[in-house]
């Protein structure tokens, strides 16, 4: 029988751990998310800025290489940074530690990209920027087993999501403005991870551990990493890594879609970004909201993750069918929307299939592979198809991808 993690979290509290009221937690998951997301986002632009003023020739397979390195890194983070934070007993508790320490690394890591000219030593820099991404995220996305009653689980994930979207939102913007002067771009936009990990650290209450008792070890060597878990598990993996990597073949590319494929200008193509991504959050915050409540109050999560993405790939029809600004705007807001839909209940449903709350941190680290790995794949087949056939063919794979994650998702049975 699956265990839900989140009714461990109230029935049987411990040390550090137990639900809080989500309007205390809710905000800092909020601005968790929001904290990583604008460099996420500004930096994947801003790194495509630079690459194109350093080597304009190659800049697509640059972008693809360093892309899908740091994909592995913070593949790396999420798992191993999950099962460390899971260990980890210290006067201020498990996750804010590596919440602080993860940061500090990405920060530098990216404010370091910028201020060097040399394709391998950014190379090196993204991977660690993104090491730490997943470090984070992995502590960040355990706070929700470790704090929140189950019957608010998807409300959280709400909070979540509508920090992850305003976060790339702003990242966005923040790209556009800086997307003729990458360099100063990375060294300013990455310090917002650090002042929300402060702020977490300040305001999010976690008790001493130090004397609590060391986890059981069920298994040793390799089998330690990996969950124990029913198919239902890896179902969700699935349909996760197969949503993902429909949006991420596209986004991954976006300022080359305007300048590339639609002919704007560097200047003008950052203004499209911003425009994009701006669409993408204003839309997606409604159904972020509704989304969360909604599951809450149904009792149901496949609905709307297995929907998501089934409108996602209705958004790629008109792209395909008359390439423009025009579509590429309208499909921004068809993202708005799965993304919103997807992003209020995808991480409830994660919980609902944890396997066990005791390693919760490690168990959404590895679901939070099936976020990361995408971007491994999306830059070297997106890139691919891109110099092979156009990126017609790069729509038409997202669309069936997309689609396959919705079949995917409906196969889980512990979740309605």
């Amino acid at each position: 029988m699956m265990i839900d993690a989140t009714a461990h979290s109230v029935d049987v509290p411990r040390p550090g751990h137990g639900p809080m009221r989500l309007r205390r937690i809710g905000p800092f998951l909020l601005i968790g998310q929001l904290a990583w997301a604008v460099p996420g986002t500004a930096g994947a632009t801003l790194l495509q800025s630079l690459a194109d003023d350093i080597d304009p020739a190659n800049k697509v397979r640059t972008v693809a290489v360093i892309a899908a390195v740091g994909a592995v890194t913070s593949a790396i983070g999420t798992v191993a940074g999950g099962r460390l934070s899971d260990r980890t007993r210290s006067r201020i508790g498990r996750r804010k530690p590596w919440l602080l320490g993860s940061s500090i690394l990405a920060t530098l890591a990216l404010v370091g990209c910028g201020m060097t000219s040399s394709q391998f030593a950014i190379g090196v820099l993204f991977a660690v920027f993104q090491l730490g991404i997943g470090t984070w995220t992995a502590a960040l996305s355990a706070l929700i087993p470790d704090h929140v009653a189950s019957s608010e689980v998807g409300r959280a994930s709400s909070f979540a999501g509508l920090g992850f979207l305003v976060g790339q939102t702003l990242g966005g913007v923040l790209a556009g403005v800086f997307v003729t002067h990458p360099a100063r771009g990375l060294a300013v936009v990455p310090w917002v991870m650090v002042a929300g990990a402060i702020l977490m650290a300040i305001y999010v209450p976690a008790e001493d551990n130090r004397s609590a008792p060391p986890p059981v070890r069920s298994a040793s060597g390799v089998r330690s990493w990996i969950p124990s878990a029913s198919p239902d598990f890896w179902l969700a993996f699935t349909g996760r890594f197969l949503f993902i990597l429909a949006v991420v073949m596209i986004t991954h590319f976006k300022l080359y879609m305007f300048t590339d494929y639609l002919g704007l200008s560097k200047k003008d193509a950052g203004t499209a970004v911003a425009v994009g991504i701006t669409l993408v959050g204003a839309f997606s915050v409604v159904t972020t909201v509704a989304g969360g409540v909604l599951s809450d109050r149904l009792g149901r999560k496949k609905i709307f993750v297995g929907g998501a993405p089934l409108l996602l790939a209705a958004g790629m029809v008109p792209v395909l069918a008359a390439p423009s600004t025009t579509t590429v705007y309208f499909f921004c807001v068809a993202i708005g929307l799965t993304l919103g839909t997807y992003l209020a209940v995808d991480q409830a449903l994660m919980v609902a299939v944890l396997p066990d709350p005791d390693t919760a941190a490690r168990d959404l680290g590895v679901l939070g592979i099936g976020s990361t790995l995408p971007g491994v794949v999306a830059p070297v087949v997106g890139g691919a198809l891109i110099n092979t056939m156009g990126y017609n063919a790069l729509f038409l794979v997202s669309l069936v991808l997309a689609a396959a994650a919705a079949v995917v998702i409906i196969f889980i049975r512990s979740v309605r």
